[in-house]
């Protein structure tokens, strides 16, 4: 069960994985602990591995890239797409990472408004 509220998010996210492979994928949510990811093409996630997540903020935040180290916490495959589930497990860009996070904090506080 999840301990924090996660934000709905429309950043790029890059999946690197321990051969330096870098796949594209959508940052469906994200809390302080842990976040989603959508894909319409096929990452080779493993449960319980770690990874290093390279996340774009949306152009409207002004924000830099910003790197996590990730473990995998499940995987669902449908016909047309993968979704995976992530553990943070530590922010290589804290600022960034903090600021991402206030920032999908205020716009889902200004929608339920």
């Amino acid at each position: 069960m999840r301990n924090e509220l996660r934000f709905v998010s429309n950043a790029r996210v890059y999946v690197i994985d321990d051969a330096k492979n870098e796949t594209q994928a959508a940052l469906s949510d994200l809390s302080k602990s842990g976040l989603a990811i959508e894909s319409d093409a096929f990452l080779d996630i493993e449960p319980s591995s770690k990874y290093v997540i390279v996340i774009v903020p949306e152009e409207e935040t002004n924000l830099d890239k910003f790197q996590l180290e990730i473990e995998s916490r499940w995987v669902k495959l449908s016909k047309s797409s993968m979704k995976s589930g992530f553990s943070v497990l530590l922010p290589f860009d804290e600022e960034e990472f903090q600021e991402y996070l206030e920032f999908l904090a205020q716009k889902h506080k200004e929608e339920k408004s």
